[in-house]
C-alpha cells in the first residue's frame, strides 16, 4: 500500500519531500508495521522513473537541499487506477466478513 498512499498525499498536497512522505503514510495507517523510509524512496524512484512524479530540489530555508515531488498527470491516472482496485478489495473483503458472520464467525468468536 505504499505506492498508492504516496501518490494520495502528493495530490491532497503540495509538493512535499521525502521524509515528510515517510511520516504521513505511516500516519495513515494502511500498513501492519511502520513503513521504512528506503521504501518510500524506491517507491519515489520508480514513480519518477515512470513518470508518475517529477521532483525538484529546494534550497529555500536553512539546512540542506531537500527533494520536493509533484504529482503529474500520469501519476493521477494510476491512483485513479489504484482507486479502483482498493475500492474492488474493499467490497470483496465486505462480502468475506458477510459470509463469515453467517455461519456464526466474526471479531467476537
Amino acid at each position: 500500500m505504499i505506492e498508492p498512499s504516496v501518490l494520495y498525499l502528493l495530490a491532497s498536497g503540495t509538493a512535499i519531500h521525502g521524509y515528510e512522505l515517510s511520516v504521513a503514510v505511516n500516519g495513515l495507517g494502511l500498513a501492519e508495521t511502520l513503513v521504512d523510509p528506503g521504501a518510500i524512496y524506491r517507491c519515489l524512484r520508480g514513480l519518477e522513473a515512470d513518470g508518475c512524479v517529477i521532483s525538484n530540489w529546494d534550497t529555500s530555508g536553512s539546512g540542506p537541499a531537500r527533494r520536493v515531488y509533484q504529482l503529474t498527470p500520469a501519476g493521477r491516472q494510476r491512483l485513479a487506477g489504484w482507486v479502483a482496485v482498493i475500492g474492488q478489495r474493499v467490497q470483496a473483503l465486505g462480502n468475506f466478513v458477510d459470509m463469515c458472520r453467517s455461519v456464526g464467525i466474526d471479531d467476537k468468536s
